[in-house]
């Protein structure tokens, strides 16, 4: 019983924007993941399932100004996944010009991105693009600390999964980053996942926990220079189709870079 949910493969992707400030207005970006999903299905009749798979995103970011903020511009260039991908090769690359929108607050807090057109590909592609913005801001000094929550949903009705987070965000150090005096930012995170998503054997419903940490890098202007997040999901899926819960485990990597 595979789950073919993007926003469910993708509960806590690690891609950062710009923050706002002096940032450039359009900045390109590389979002390299890959995951690792387990579930033993033994109590359904059926054996313990192995998936694996990566993916590439390029897109391009365009910010501009906005009462209370920026609003938040981005197209897809491409998306690239390995054999094992679940979303067909033909849905990504259906994928290339599609467009998201969101919204940076003054403070540097992002809202989540959706759709502009509800076109297939948009919708298929938005869990591998759903959590772009964890908090960047211009001004970071060492020793600065904060913290986060949210609360997002990928998908829709019967096919939805809402992943809510609590982050911690510390500058830990003044280093270099590409050529560039930056200040590096580590998180840990914590989430609750929660939703239904239709199988062939039935209506799924969907809920665990899920633990994660990172770093990222801002330069003084708020303009972000990539970082690598990682994270864990203790997951469970019921539904007719099984006695009891049927335990889920994924492990996801996600690393972010600049293009020039």
């Amino acid at each position: 019983m595979a789950l073919h949910n993007a926003g469910y493969y993708t509960l806590a992707a690690g891609l950062v924007l710009p923050a706002l400030g002096l940032a450039p207005s359009t900045t390109k970006y590389r979002i390299d993941q890959t995951l690792t999903q387990e579930m033993d299905a033994t109590a359904a009749g059926g054996a313990k399932q192995r998936m694996a798979f990566s993916t590439s995103s390029f897109v391009t970011v365009s910010l501009a100004d906005s009462a209370g903020g920026k609003s938040i511009r981005v197209v897809v260039d491409s998306v690239k996944g390995d054999s094992a991908t679940p979303i067909p090769a033909t849905v990504l690359d259906s994928a290339r010009g599609v467009e998201f929108r969101g919204f940076l607050e003054k403070s540097g807090k992002p809202s989540g991105l959706t759709p502009t057109a509800n076109a297939s590909a948009a919708v298929q592609i938005q869990g591998l693009l759903s959590d772009f913005f964890p908090w960047a801001k211009a001004g970071l000094k060492v020793g600065d600390s904060w913290s986060d929550t949210t609360a997002k949903t990928s998908g829709t009705g019967s096919d939805s999964v809402t992943v809510r987070r609590v982050s911690a965000y510390k500058a830990a150090a003044s280093e270099t980053k590409e050529s560039r005096k930056a200040v590096r930012v580590v998180q840990d995170f914590t989430s609750s996942v929660r939703g239904t998503q239709p199988t062939p054997n039935g209506p799924a419903k969907i809920e665990g926990t899920s633990r994660g940490n990172g770093s990222y890098y801002v330069a003084a202007d708020g303009r972000y220079l990539g970082g690598a997040w990682q994270q864990q999901s203790a997951l469970k899926i019921s539904g007719s189709f099984a006695p009891q819960p049927l335990p889920i485990t994924i492990i996801q990597k996600t690393s972010v870079s600049t293009l020039k």
